[in-house]
C-alpha cells in the first residue's frame, strides 16, 4: 500500500511540475538573417529554442512520472512466517 501511494505522489509531482516549468520557461528567439549576393534577396529565419535547462528538468520528469507508475501498478510481495517450531526441531535434530 505505502509502494501505491509513494506511486500516486510521484506520478502527480512530475505532472504539476512539468506543467509549472513549462509555463514558466519561454523559449529562446533567435533570429538568422541571410542574403543572398547574386540577387539581392535578404531572407530572415526564426528559430525558437529552449534552454538546455529545460530539457535536462524535462528527462528528470519522465524518469520520475515512469517510477511512479512502476510503483503504482508492481504487486507487493506477500512474505511467509516461517514459524520458530520449525527452526527449533532443525536445530535440535543436529
Amino acid at each position: 500500500m505505502m509502494k501505491r501511494a509513494i506511486g500516486i505522489f510521484l506520478t502527480l509531482s512530475s505532472l504539476l511540475t512539468y506543467l509549472i516549468v513549462d509555463m514558466l520557461n519561454d523559449p529562446v528567439k533567435n533570429i538568422i538573417t541571410t542574403t543572398d549576393m547574386n540577387s539581392g534577396i535578404t531572407r530572415t529565419t526564426v528559430l525558437y529554442q529552449y534552454p538546455l535547462m529545460y530539457w535536462v528538468i524535462c528527462v528528470i520528469l519522465i524518469i520520475t512520472f515512469i517510477l511512479g507508475i512502476y510503483f503504482i501498478l508492481a504487486k507487493e510481495k506477500k512474505y511467509e512466517e516461517c514459524p520458530l517450531q520449525n527452526i527449533l526441531e532443525i536445530s535440535e535434530s543436529n
